[in-house]
């Protein structure tokens, strides 16, 4: 590698379609866990990025977000497995934070796998401080059936066309206050209703089915696996309006989550939870979810 040529570069037209293919490859090989249904897109989750690029050829990615508004940006840095070097993942790492100076981001959160050493060691060097750990859990296929108690004046049931809007409202009052929450687009919750509106439960009122308290998006894609090898099967947005905690409400929406999966199939389930919710993780705990992989945060300030 001594004798070849890197450079870091601006994505070229028409590229897209490789920058996502290193992408899928470098997060796959780091955190097969934490890998969401269809993967992401990488176009659509970064508003800039750069390429690197080892004699012409493009062999890793620095890729941020931080869109109009927000208070802080987020960044992840991939490498095609054969190009891991400590030099080529310090170009990577510094090129986010040159993103983030560039887009005058005031915070920046790498996100690195925490079995991705060759990128953990690079973000210490650059002056980067570890702040947080988010698991990536599964609850085997094996598992017995999670229950709840019924809470009183709650009723769960599924999405109803033209409750989009009602939807986005109760999704970004329920996450409002938690740590690195960015609020959720129209356009956002449009993608993941995409051919999953069957596993998106609501908790409503049952004196007012019109407000909803709490929700759950049971995501199902038969087409995918789960790194245990099954069905690809995913709890996502399990969220629950403050004056309503505290009841039950959270493992009420999880039990019918997971009924919702397994009545289309599913074995095995999986989600991510920050490692610093002690309520999230004793409730996932109690529902046999197990950690099988973790993505650690890094963080520059740029008064720093």
């Amino acid at each position: 590698m001594s004798t070849a040529r890197t450079t870091l570069r601006d994505p070229l037209p028409g590229e897209e379609p490789l920058l996502q293919t290193i992408w899928e490859v470098s997060l796959h090989q780091d955190d097969p866990g934490g890998w969401p249904r269809g993967g992401w897109a990488l176009a659509a989750w970064a508003t800039a990025a750069r390429v690197l690029a080892i004699d012409g050829a493009a062999v890793g990615v620095a890729a941020l977000r931080f869109p109009a508004g927000s208070e802080s940006a987020d960044a992840r840095v991939v490498l095609l497995p054969e190009w891991r070097d400590p030099a080529t993942a310090a170009q990577l790492v510094q090129a986010v934070l040159a993103l983030a100076g560039e887009q005058g981001a005031p915070l920046l959160r790498l996100f690195v796998p925490a079995r991705a050493d060759w990128a953990l060691e690079p973000a210490r060097a650059a002056g980067m401080r570890w702040v947080r750990t988010i698991y990536h859990m599964l609850r085997p296929a094996e598992a017995t059936r999670f229950t709840a108690p019924p809470v009183p004046g709650l009723r769960v049931r599924p999405l109803r066309p033209g409750e989009e809007p009602a939807l986005l409202e109760a999704l970004n009052r329920g996450w409002a206050g938690s740590w690195n929450f960015h609020p959720i687009t129209a356009e956002m919750l449009a993608r993941d209703l995409q051919g999953q509106r069957e596993g998106m439960l609501l908790g409503v009122e049952e004196a007012d089915e019109r407000h909803i308290v709490a929700t759950c998006h049971a995501i199902f894609d038969p087409r995918d696996r789960n790194p245990d090898g099954g069905p690809r099967a995913w709890i996502s947005n399990l969220t629950t309006l403050p004056a309503w905690r505290g009841r039950g409400v959270a493992r009420q929406m999880l039990a019918a989550g997971l009924d919702s999966l397994r009545a289309r199939g599913a074995g095995s389930v999986t989600l991510g939870v920050d490692a610093g919710t002690e309520a999230a993780l004793a409730l996932y705990r109690a529902a046999g979810f197990e950690v099988i992989s973790a993505l650690q945060v890094w963080e520059w300030e740029a008064r720093r």
